[in-house]
């Protein structure tokens, strides 16, 4: 028996159905039956009966899960021991990395202001990379957050949000009457600026719509594109998420209709049971804030 087959036996125990539980583990449901099965397979008894509200525990299931609680509360005796503190004061001192796209920095910027102040004892390292998946399965960093696709099985994905283009033009501009227009519009436009993350999508889109963007500016920096709208330098693509909060009456929003460039954000995090207590900490702050604060705010 593995660690993680225990820990997902006792979150569908606490959960009382394998649905809650793949969503509350970030697995999928045929990961989740499949471990399941091999922990049946190994005892040759069945864990759980299936019932039409979820499922129920077994005699077998209920003395494993007893079993396993204990198992994993001694497991985190031993860690907090390791780490030399009481199971108190678990998070005083420690450090979490974090691994994290450099296009979503600023739009989280304020999550982790948040998690500082409720958190003061711990220390957060935020360090931009675009491959944080390598970033976790190397052990350099406890999180990920990324818009790339997953790949290795060993991590587990947490959807957070998906980011879509706008268009800013400064007032005065044809469009900037225009409460939208469709992408194909975007082909009359002389000079366009994006950032050089997004360039590949923004080319793939432009491409199914047969026709390129002609761009006089390239960076990673939202607020150099910003600058260059204001000063007259032509159009710019930014991800709406970073335009919510933008007051200025020199310049304009103009959504896009149709297929719109989009990527999926996703939290990363190693398929563990041994995972420090602050890091699940972290995972769980950071989902309910983007539920309570980032959605609720589009």
């Amino acid at each position: 028996m593995e660690l993680r087959q225990l820990e997902y036996f006792i979150q569908i125990c606490k959960s009382g159905s394998f649905t809650k539980a793949k969503e509350e583990l970030g697995v999928t449901q045929p990961t989740l039956s499949q471990q399941i099965r091999v922990l049946e397979d190994e005892y040759n008894i069945p864990l759980f009966d299936r019932v039409s509200r979820g499922v129920e525990m077994t005699e077998a299931g209920k003395i494993l899960l007893k079993k396993g609680n204990a198992i994993m509360n001694l497991l985190e005796e031993a860690r907090n021991e390791i780490y030399g503190r009481s199971s108190r004061n678990h998070t005083s001192g420690e450090t979490i990395t974090i691994g994290c796209c450099p296009a979503e920095l600023e739009y989280l910027a304020p999550f982790f202001m948040r998690f500082r102040e409720k958190y003061p004892n711990i220390l957060l390292k935020i360090m931009d990379t675009e491959d944080a998946e390598n970033q976790v399965l190397e052990q350099r960093a406890d999180i990920g957050i990324t818009a790339n696709p997953i790949t290795d099985a060993s991590v587990n994905s947490t959807h957070l949000y998906r980011q879509e283009m706008a268009l800013l033009v400064r007032s005065g501009h044809p469009l900037a009457d225009k409460s939208s227009i469709p992408f194909r519009a975007l082909q009359q436009i002389n000079s366009i600026m994006f950032r050089e993350q997004n360039k590949s999508l923004i080319e793939m889109y432009c491409f199914s719509y047969g026709f390129a963007l002609k761009s006089i500016i390239e960076t990673s920096s939202i607020s150099v594109l910003i600058h260059g709208v204001r000063h007259g330098l032509g159009a710019a693509l930014i991800p709406t998420s970073l335009l919510e909060s933008l007051r200025d009456d020199c310049l304009s929003i103009v959504k896009l209709e149709g297929h719109v460039p989009c990527w999926d954000i996703s939290l990363v995090y190693p398929n563990s049971v041994t995972m420090r207590p602050t890091v699940r900490k972290f995972i769980q702050e950071m989902g309910a804030y983007v539920q309570d604060v980032l959605l609720v705010a589009r």
